[in-house]
């Protein structure tokens, strides 16, 4: 019977936190060590899209989410703001990252936010993001970096 109460109270806690506190605390302790959490966030069946591409159900973004921290020395996301409606928020972020497969090992950031939807379990059916890729990968890989840059510069507006 202890255990059935102690059960509600976490449910309870849980469910009692708003879709902002529910999308800041899954990134700060998700990890590659710690990513059951995903199972616990998304719906099984949620949508989730970014400049990557979209991925239909939880099982998938696991892997992704697998694929990209395996070779993460350093990931984390410093939210700015948060705008509610309902069951829905949408965050604004800057994440950090350091791996030694870009940037020549060295860290940087890149700004982006997330709309994320949930359902009326508070699990997360549906997360969109949005960064520029080119800032994120595009520009530090060497070759390629420079081309985007390049093509960057002829864009631009003159001053």
């Amino acid at each position: 019977m202890r255990l059935f109460f102690i059960a509600m109270m976490v449910c309870t806690t849980c469910l009692a936190q708003t879709p902002s506190e529910r999308v800041k605390n899954f990134f700060d302790k998700l990890d590659k060590n710690n990513m059951k959490l995903v199972e616990e966030f998304y719906h099984p069946e949620v949508e989730f899209i970014d400049p990557v591409g979209p991925i239909k159900g939880s099982a998938k973004i696991k892997q992704y989410y697998e694929g990209m921290y395996k070779n993460v020395q350093e990931l984390k996301f410093e939210f700015s703001n948060f705008i509610e409606s309902g069951n829905q928020v949408v965050a604004i972020w800057k994440m950090t990252l350091k791996t030694d497969k870009l940037n020549g090992g060295e860290s940087y950031s890149v700004d982006g936010n997330s709309v994320v939807k949930f359902d009326e379990n508070g699990k997360a059916i549906y997360h969109r993001d949005y960064f520029d890729m080119g800032i994120f990968v595009y520009e530090k890989i060497p070759v390629l970096g420079f081309i985007v840059k390049k093509v960057k510069d002829r864009m631009k507006a003159d001053e």
